[in-house]
């Protein structure tokens, strides 16, 4: 919307006013009346059209000084649609985008209309003091004199009104017209308020997910402690803003830091925060301490039992853990909340595909891209499922697919180079894998540049070692991801040091790593087949899979829902 919002004062939208200035919500001229949280649910999204507008953001905005789960949300919209005649099925005015959020479907128009009172329009032709004298049946010379009279009986009043204003010593004037002047004052916000209005723009801009946004979020978030240095939320979502920074956009070993030190100040100003422990469970994700990570989101969780995205957390983080029977029920209970929550869909593929079951998780892979077709994790993941399956031309055409609709994403590059090298198209891997680091615009991983040397025909030696160096020094620091030590198993197997390749193998194991197809698909372990210790730990590794089969009881859920129509 090109006008600014502060002189905005009513917006058009299919067939609907809604008129701020008069707090009314308009259609044919009949007004349909709305209950207070209604209207200021319809607001926010009419306000932030066309831009989605995530289910923590529009509790935040209608509900600022409560607490509330999903379930309040969804409900608040369905009254509000019952009020629109609208239809979740078929919607006309509110979208519901499952797993992300609501944003209103028709375009907006905004204006800006001042309603001027009538009490201050003046108005000779209908005032009972001077006659319209003008269209009386008057002859031209006593029409003039009539004009004129007129005019200096005007002129004459407002003099008198003049000089009692200078002269007259009764403030009774002066007082009324400041009282005018301060009810025609724009309202002045508090310190706090304006803190929160900056806290709320950046978690709007933390949850677009791209690097320059996020750079804006940690401004306005910085922006928020300035005006209140105790405000506990900003630090949650400063915190958050840097683990996102580290996580997403190759950020520096500093963000880890700040990450971890801004979670514990929103702790310190407010220790019964979800969100506090939540962002505190995220900083621990991203420096690699799973356990310490689950403890942070364990505490979140009996602060806000219902919170989804706790929830859907813990799921992942288990799954990574390689406790996979915890994993699946915690994938179970998000889904509970909302069966339509495409992260939790792929967070529950990548834990059935670690308990070996391919083709389940492909199907809920499918069922996240038909729910949300631009949701890239879930290509990403349907295209390394067909890679574990040998599938290898399905994967490459998976990835074609997905980058010709977002061209250059590096996630999706990197997925179309392992297709390659796992095809056996070295040369062409390695030179995609080259081109996405080039690429500065989109997030670089660190698996790419691990990919890139691993694949050159002549291993650079010291780049290999600096490389191996820090991922050994991530473990001993206390990082127990499995794909540390996976990615070191990779580098000593193109070594040809196949023990030092095994023990990190073995040491991934205990970690937590169970996908038996990820190690017998993948090329660089091809000359370790031979070798009876690889062989004794593809067994250990399928035992593993087997003992977390029989301790989950909920995997019926997940077949069933595999053939379960789309809710």
């Amino acid at each position: 919307m090109g006008e600014k919002k502060t002189r905005v004062t009513r917006y058009l939208f299919d067939d609907l006013i809604l008129d701020i200035q008069q707090g009314r919500l308009l259609r044919n001229d009949e007004e349909i009346h709305l209950p207070k949280l209604s209207y200021d649910l319809l607001v926010s999204l009419v306000e932030s059209s066309p831009a989605l507008l995530s289910q923590q953001l529009l509790m935040e905005k209608v509900w600022p000084d409560r607490v509330i789960g999903d379930e309040t949300l969804k409900q608040r919209v369905k009254l509000l649609r019952k009020s629109l005649g609208d239809d979740a099925g078929n919607p006309r005015y509110i979208e519901a985008i499952r797993g992300r959020g609501y944003r209103l479907r028709p375009k907006v128009k905004c204006e800006c209309v001042i309603n001027q009172a009538p009490a201050a329009i003046v108005d000779l032709a209908a005032n009972d003091h001077f006659p319209n004298i003008t269209y009386q049946q008057l002859t031209g010379i006593w029409r003039r004199i009539s004009r004129l009279g007129l005019t200096l009986i005007i002129s004459l009043s407002l003099l008198t009104a003049l000089y009692s204003q200078l002269y007259s010593t009764t403030p009774a004037a002066p007082v009324q017209l400041a009282a005018k002047q301060t009810n025609n004052a724009p309202q002045v916000l508090t310190t706090k308020e304006i803190a929160n209005d900056y806290y709320l723009k950046g978690k709007e801009y933390y949850q677009r997910y791209r690097k320059i946004d996020n750079s804006i979020a940690i401004e306005f978030f910085h922006k928020a402690l300035a005006k209140d240095p105790k405000f506990s939320l900003a630090y949650a979502g400063l915190s958050q803003a840097y683990s996102q920074q580290l996580f997403q956009f190759n950020g520096e070993e500093s963000d880890k830091i700040k990450a971890i030190d801004n979670a514990y100040q929103a702790i310190t100003f407010d220790n019964d925060s979800a969100d506090a422990y939540k962002a505190l469970g995220i900083a621990y994700y991203v420096s690699g301490w799973l356990s310490k990570s689950i403890n942070a989101h364990l505490k979140a969780l009996s602060l806000a039992p219902d919170n989804l995205e706790t929830i859907s957390n813990l799921g992942f983080i288990y799954s990574e853990q390689g406790k996979l029977a915890q994993a699946v029920d915690w994938h179970k209970k998000a889904l509970a909340i909302d069966p339509g929550h495409v992260v939790t869909m792929v967070h529950a593929g990548q834990t059935l595909s670690l308990l070996g079951h391919e083709q389940l998780a492909k199907t809920w892979f499918n069922k996240a891209i038909d729910l949300q077709p631009d949701y890239l994790l879930a290509s990403y993941h349907l295209g390394q499922v067909q890679l574990r399956t040998k599938q290898y031309q399905q994967a490459i055409t998976t990835y074609r697919d997905a980058l010709a609709r977002y061209q250059d994403h590096a996630l999706l590059s990197e997925g179309l180079a392992d297709s390659y090298f796992y095809n056996g198209q070295t040369d062409l891997a390695h030179k995609t894998y080259q081109d996405i680091m080039i690429k500065q615009e989109n997030k670089v991983l660190p698996r790419v540049r691990l990919m890139f040397l691993l694949t050159a025909p002549t291993l650079p030696a010291k780049e290999i070692s600096a490389l191996t160096t820090s991922l050994k020094n991530s473990l001993y620091e206390g990082s127990d991801k499995a794909s540390l030590s996976y990615q070191l198993a990779l580098i000593y197997a193109r070594q040809e040091q196949e023990q030092q390749a095994i023990r990190y193998l073995v040491q991934a194991l205990e970690q937590g790593l169970t996908q038996i197809n990820k190690v017998e698909q993948q090329p660089l372990f091809q000359p370790l087949k031979t070798s009876d210790s690889f062989n004794r730990v593809l067994t250990r590794m399928k035992q593993k899979q087997n003992k977390e089969n029989q301790l989950s009881s909920e995997l019926a859920f997940f077949k069933a829902g595999e053939a379960a129509p789309l809710s």
